[in-house]
């Protein structure tokens, strides 16, 4: 995914959680946008990650997917566990974030692989 596209994302979905806050005055769903940008996060560093393990070695590139996936999963844990710290009524909205943040580039990905990819 390009970072153009995720700069899209993030708008509209910043965007639709503004408006939300301002119609309820409720900001728990502030959860939800710190939420998306860390699975945002999350699958940019993997296809980084995979760019780079690309063209190595097989114990090369699982060595460099064995530390990214302990180094997102770190950065992950570190942002539940302060959430949870200091606004636990946001871990709910946080856990969907993380989830669509996730999902939604992968579905774009797979679409773009599927429409222009090798095989």
């Amino acid at each position: 995914m390009s970072s153009r596209l995720a700069i899209i994302l993030i708008s509209l979905i910043s965007s639709g959680v503004f408006l939300g806050i301002i119609f309820t005055n409720d900001y728990s769903p502030l959860g939800l946008i710190l939420g998306f940008l860390t699975g945002l996060i999350n699958i940019q560093w993997l296809s980084r990650d995979t760019k780079k393990a690309i063209d190595q070695e097989k114990f090369i590139a699982l060595r460099i997917y064995f530390k990214s996936l302990f180094s997102r999963l770190g950065v992950i844990t570190l942002i539940v566990a302060t959430v949870g710290r200091f606004r636990p009524e946001w871990l709910l909205f946080l856990a969907l974030g993380i989830a669509v943040g996730i999902i939604i580039p992968l579905i774009l990905s797979i679409r773009q692989q599927i429409m222009h990819g090798r095989g």
